[in-house]
């Protein structure tokens, strides 16, 4: 009788998860879904998170070219935002990998991007 409870409860907690709304695993189909098929018109992208964003912005965040860069942005007059805005996505076509570091100057976020150490730009900041 206890197995059949357990079996019974077990299922219970499973079908809970998928059938009440707002569960986890509804809230990764939609972040699935939005990157796919988001405002963004490059189809051709996916954001990379986790553990191996935070590799690739820790390494970023430690090269001098991005102290470097850093550096001639303040100067500018321009603030960055810190680590959480940074954004990382690996272009599908070619396996190329972007990293953006948002920067803001009165009140205009402009994104600073940085490939495999390199810094792409934008040249107008």
């Amino acid at each position: 009788m206890k197995k059949y409870l357990s079996l019974l409860f077990t299922g219970l907690i499973v079908l809970s998860m998928y059938v009440t709304p707002g569960t986890t695993v509804k809230a990764a189909e939609t972040n699935v879904v939005i990157a796919a098929t988001g405002d963004c018109s490059c189809h051709d992208v996916t954001p990379i998170l986790g553990a191996e964003r935070n590799k690739m912005v820790s390494d970023l965040l430690k090269s001098e070219v991005f102290k470097n860069k850093k550096m001639e942005l303040k100067e500018k007059g321009y603030t960055w935002n810190g680590a959480h805005g940074i954004e990382v996505i690996r272009i599908n076509s070619n396996g190329m990998i972007l990293i953006g570091v948002p920067f803001t100057k009165d009140q205009q976020t402009v994104m600073a991007a940085f490939s495999n150490g390199i810094f792409l730009g934008p040249e107008n900041m």
